[in-house]
């Protein structure tokens, strides 16, 4: 048991780190399975929820994928951003799921969701992963690659 305490997350896969005193979970998502397989991972685990879609070519250019994914668990989104940010709202508009704010914006999507107190967690595609690992680097203490 203590070995399975000891093992960390792969790098975007479910990792929380701990800003300004509050966790915020990194998710990675990249196709529907693993979306729906995410999502179900955090069922009950309340937390300030922010999706960041871009379409980039390490993402795939096609995000069509997202009209593949069941979004049921999700009462309400507090930021959507990115590149697809609007196409990522339009999907869950459809799906009856509330979204609070659409920013494109990453780094001021990012700065208002650590505005917030409490758990927080970004379910991302890679280059927005990227992206907000780089501006996380920048201010707090977590590891990036560029």
């Amino acid at each position: 048991m203590n070995a399975l305490r000891a093992v960390r997350p792969a790098f975007g896969r479910g990792e929380s780190i701990v800003v300004d005193g509050y966790p915020l979970e990194i998710v990675l998502v990249k196709n529907p399975a693993g979306f729906r397989l995410a999502l179900n991972s955090y069922v009950g685990r309340e937390a300030t929820t922010m999706i960041a879609i871009n379409d980039n070519y390490a993402d795939s250019r096609d995000v069509s994928w997202l009209w593949d994914v069941d979004f049921q668990s999700l009462e309400r989104v507090a930021l959507v951003s990115g590149a697809r940010a609007y196409d990522m709202a339009l999907r869950l508009q459809y799906g009856d799921i509330d979204v609070a704010q659409v920013e494109p914006s990453l780094p001021k999507a990012l700065a208002e969701l650590l505005r917030g107190e409490g758990a927080k967690r970004v379910y991302c595609t890679y280059t927005a992963m990227m992206t907000l690992r780089g501006l996380l680097a920048a201010e707090f203490d977590v590891e990036s690659i560029e």
